[in-house]
């Protein structure tokens, strides 16, 4: 991990890199319980439970599907008067598609996209860069 840094623009945000493995992903969500707690959301409230399970989700999305060699992914979180905003930008233009909640195989991946749509208010994609995406999710805040 690269040490997180403030945005100047946003004085309630985080932005961190991360390594694309399992562990990176753990880290990931790790840190973005901390930065919650320093902005005052206790890590039992379901805000913090509901980023944490986003930011699991998308962080181990990108250390599985969004992984290239010397690439790392970076995590922003923003603090909003009505949602925490999640940001996971990896090093793979494709963008994730969502599977069936219950689909009649049992292979395949994305189901864990539909976990983000249950916890987020609303969540999409969009690419900064030809050969960057960035997933984000918009958890209310609660409480």
């Amino acid at each position: 991990m690269h040490p997180p840094t403030a945005d100047a623009t946003h004085p309630a945000a985080l932005s961190a890199l991360f390594s694309p493995t399992p562990r990176g992903a753990r880290r990931a969500r790790l840190l973005a319980v901390h930065q919650l707690g320093e902005w005052g959301i206790l890590r039992a409230a379901p805000t913090a439970r509901a980023v944490a399970a986003v930011t699991a989700e998308l962080a181990a999305n990108a250390a599985v599907h969004g992984r290239y060699p010397g690439r790392y992914f970076r995590l922003r979180l923003f603090l909003g008067e009505r949602v925490v905003r999640v940001e996971v930008s990896d090093a793979r233009p494709e963008r994730p598609v969502p599977a069936a909640p219950f689909p009649a195989s049992g292979g395949g991946g994305g189901r864990g996209l539909v976990l983000v749509a249950a916890f987020a208010e609303r969540w999409g994609c969009f690419q900064p860069h030809a050969a960057v995406k960035t997933v984000w999710a918009e958890v209310r805040r609660q409480g």
